[in-house]
């Protein structure tokens, strides 16, 4: 893809095991949350939860877990710290998440007392192949099945959580012009929102066309106004405005922890010391 819409956020596939399908009588028995963060380093947790309740035998024959498998681990509200920390922020993308399980997910925070996280924003890989009019079936298996994604496993959390993530990139790879946006652009898009089309094309390729700044890689680019953001969270946003709103962006940028080539940060800090 000539844009990807994830660069530069902590990116997540989400899934949960349960005892049920009701978020008020069932309880989470596993969660798994797997990906990278902002600079690609990867993250994978996969972790079994006490549901202090017995898990049924029908439930047990889906995603294989039982009452000895999760009797020694945690409960859910001793993995909330691990779950906001990663979760807030972050892309969080999910099979079904929106009528699943993000609504288990609130359910178990407010017997837990604590405030939810706050994601930058959720991506539903069923509405998406559903808005994408990819032929059913819409369920998992048979998704990654059409796209070529092995799904090993299968109703393990960390299995569907790794595959839903490949399976969002594969529909993004087939079809770039709807993801030629601002990732907070895609779940309208995805509902079927009015407009969120014509917003597919807002920072499209404009960004691509211009000159990029030697060693940045993309991340920063050469405008009439000075230096742009081509990648991450701030894309479209010049270097000047960033001074004011996101000076942290910026601090990030030019640190050894950035994406940034040497003389691309030396280019950087004389463009920042230029605009004051």
């Amino acid at each position: 893809m000539a844009t990807d819409p994830l660069s530069g956020y902590r990116v997540l596939g989400f899934d949960l095991e349960t005892t049920g399908f009701s978020p008020k009588s069932h309880r989470i028995v596993q969660y798994a949350l797997v990906g990278c963060n902002a600079d690609g380093s990867a993250i994978q947790i996969d972790e079994l939860v006490n549901p202090r309740m017995r898990i049924p035998a029908e439930t047990t024959n889906v995603h294989g877990i039982t009452d000895q498998d999760v009797r020694s681990s945690p409960e859910f509200k001793d993995c909330v710290s691990e779950i906001s920390e990663m979760m807030e922020g972050a892309v969080i993308v999910g099979h079904n998440v929106d009528r699943f399980d993000w609504p288990f997910l609130q359910a178990e925070y407010l017997r837990a007392g604590q405030p939810m996280p706050e994601p930058l924003v959720i991506l539903d890989t069923l509405k998406i192949a559903r808005r994408l009019k990819i032929p059913p079936s819409h369920n998992l298996g048979a998704l990654c099945s059409r796209f070529g994604i092995a799904l090993e496993n299968a109703h393990n959390a960390g299995a569907d959580a790794a595959a839903t993530l490949l399976l969002l990139h594969k529909m993004m790879e087939d079809n770039p012009q709807h993801f030629r946006c601002p990732i907070q652009d895609i779940p309208d898009w995805a509902n079927g929102v009015k407009n969120a089309d014509k917003s597919a094309e807002r920072l499209g390729p404009n960004i691509e066309d211009l000159e990029p700044v030697l060693g940045s890689h993309g991340w920063l680019r050469i405008a009439q106004d000075g230096f742009v953001i081509g990648r991450g969270r701030n894309r479209g946003r010049t270097t000047s405005e960033l001074q004011h709103l996101d000076p942290s962006y910026l601090n990030w940028l030019q640190s050894p922890a950035g994406p940034l080539d040497d003389a691309a940060v030396e280019s950087l800090q004389n463009e920042l010391n230029d605009s004051r």
